[in-house]
């Protein structure tokens, strides 16, 4: 009987945390990006953490003191990886920067391993992108295969990859469609809760125009003297410094919500938003969102949501103002959203199928 390739997994935030969190209800499970699915379909999985030798920390420190171009990726994980090749058959990384020295290594055929990792942004952005591009290269080289969260992101690796032999392909990553409970009205106000690229000013400023109870979730680090402008139906919250709110703690503001609201800084490279998108798919929930070109849902073509442009005050007020007058309308479109999840393909499970077959295919060449 074939045995199923046996996994290495590196991560840049702790999966084994992650994966008790998922064990008891408190987060949804495609947090692990389909590492307990892989196990579920008979995947050894080897999570690896790793310490670092004295040597290997001072030059991650130097590296990071320096600001060194070249990248790396975490030398830590990676060297202990090494250390670990005589149990994997394939190594993944769901943060596609974690296997950076382990491709060049495979690119010069010093490791037989295959390396699968998932890019969540363009691979080579800001100052210094003409040093970095011919490692970039190398890095590719040393890939078996580079899955994607956006279209964008694919075709950019891809046009580094031999003629004919592209290594990446769009994956959506979809939500854990058992976590959620399913909204079962439309709800009141707008919700944002979320920590990358957020543009609350702009959101706050449109929702004060309109007189919708709006709520705004948002680090401390995010909070600006400005706020102090919004009307009053903007409400701000904030956990305390170095604390976060848990799924259980949010679920029920998302639930009462009529629309979430998703307000992002200009993309200068990044994806950013994703994973406020996919929970609003899963509970139902339609969504306001800045545009940006790394998401490839078209909210506004599946008729989920409506796009704003980037820093458009009058946008956010006219969307905002049209989910106040339209609450059948706007339930119709959770439901169209949940309907993605359910029927569609879009969730956890198709993602963790779509990364076992790139697997598997990685561990028989």
């Amino acid at each position: 009987m074939k045995r199923n390739p046996r996994v290495l997994v590196l991560n840049n935030y702790s999966l084994e945390r992650v994966w008790q969190e998922v064990r008891r209800g408190d987060t949804p499970d495609h947090h692990l990006y389909g590492v307990n699915h892989l196990a579920n379909m008979g995947h050894d999985i080897r999570i690896v953490s790793g310490s670092a030798s004295r040597a290997i920390a001072l030059l991650t420190r130097w590296l990071a003191a320096t600001r060194f171009p070249v990248p790396f990726g975490a030398l830590d994980r990676q060297w202990a990886a090494i250390r670990e090749l005589h149990e994997a058959d394939v190594i993944y990384a769901p943060c596609g920067d974690e296997l950076t020295s382990l491709a060049y290594l495979r690119a010069v055929g010093l490791l037989k391993t295959p390396l699968v990792s998932v890019q969540h942004h363009l691979p080579n952005k800001g100052r210094l992108a003409w040093l970095r591009e011919p490692f970039l290269h190398w890095h590719v080289r040393g890939m078996d295969a580079m899955p994607a969260l956006s279209g964008q992101v694919s075709a950019d690796i891809n046009r580094r990859c031999s003629p004919g032999q592209p290594k990446s392909s769009a994956i959506f990553w979809g939500p854990d469609a058992s976590f959620y409970p399913r909204s079962d009205g439309p709800g009141h106000g707008v919700l944002s809760a979320g920590r990358t690229a957020r543009d609350f000013m702009t959101l706050g400023l449109g929702a004060s125009r309109t007189g919708a109870l709006t709520r705004m979730v948002c680090l401390k680090a995010d909070l600006k003297p400005q706020f102090e402008s919004f009307g009053k139906n903007v409400h701000i919250q904030s956990p305390e410094e170095g604390q976060v709110f848990t799924y259980p703690q949010m679920m029920q503001a998302h639930l009462e919500a009529r629309v979430l609201a998703i307000p992002l800084f200009e993309s200068k490279g990044s994806l950013a938003g994703l994973t406020s998108l996919v929970d609003a798919m899963a509970l139902g929930k339609p969504v306001i969102m800045t545009r940006n070109p790394y998401i490839d849902l078209d909210v506004e073509a599946c008729g989920i949501g409506k796009w704003v442009d980037p820093g458009d005050v009058d946008g956010w007020a006219q969307a905002i103002a049209w989910f106040e007058s339209h609450p059948a309308e706007s339930h119709e479109m959770g439901q169209r959203a949940r309907a993605l999840v359910d029927e569609q393909g879009y969730n956890s499970s198709s993602f963790a199928l779509r990364i076992h077959r790139l697997i598997e295919t990685a561990g028989s060449s």
